[in-house]
């Protein structure tokens, strides 16, 4: 069955960009990407929309989309706080959890490793799986710092999410972390937690080297 054409403008244009080919800091407009592709601006427009809410390109009103382009220090800042926070959040949510959230985290763990042929929706369900461990604290100030650093969190997602390597790590990583929350072991979990964050930030670190 045949994606449709505004989804199969989304994939080309992300793979372009996780791929490189499409670098960051580079400007898209809707005109020229829509003449490339022999499309309509419409699914280019809500292509954009979409790479924009992962972090991928940034709208700029009127002028199109940029490539999402982040500095050295901008990462090592966002990481340095991504990982407090979500170990912080972790702790939180073991006083919290109760059986229903266990087995729904448990259930987004298997379908992420059975998320095969598409990257997308392995983005999709890891995001829900950290977005499940930050609901049980309710703490609204946590969330929201947490929302403060989504762009580089869901760019960097995208691009770990291409790497086949790269994304049975993360299945391995999302197991030892559920596992530690069903036997409400705090230290461990933010161990796991701790562990996935650094391992993510030293991917993106090496493919930053590679371009």
């Amino acid at each position: 069955m045949t994606a449709p054409l505004n989804v199969m403008v989304y994939e080309n244009i992300k793979r372009a960009i996780v791929e490189g080919d499409l670098t960051p800091g580079t400007r898209l407009t809707e005109a020229k990407v829509s003449e490339q592709m022999g499309v309509s601006t419409t699914p280019v427009r809500e292509a954009f929309r979409r790479l924009s809410s992962e972090g991928l390109v940034k709208i700029i009103p009127w002028k199109g989309a940029i490539v999402q382009e982040f500095s050295e220090q901008e990462l090592a800042e966002a990481y340095i706080c991504r990982e407090a926070l979500e170990v912080l959040a972790i702790g939180l949510a073991i006083d919290h959890i109760d059986e229903v959230g266990i087995k729904k985290l448990h259930s987004l763990v298997a379908d992420s490793n059975k998320a095969t042929t598409s990257s997308s929706e392995f983005v999709e369900i890891n995001s829900e799986i950290h977005n499940t461990i930050v609901e049980y604290p309710k703490n609204n100030t946590l969330a929201n710092m947490l929302g403060q650093l989504s762009d580089v969190i869901y760019n960097n997602r995208n691009i770990s999410a291409y790497s086949d390597k790269r994304r049975q790590e993360i299945y391995q990583e999302h197991l030892a972390i559920v596992q530690a929350i069903k036997e409400q072991d705090k230290e461990k979990a933010k161990e796991a937690m701790r562990n996935h964050v650094t391992n993510g930030y030293a991917y993106i670190q090496e493919r930053l080297k590679k371009n």
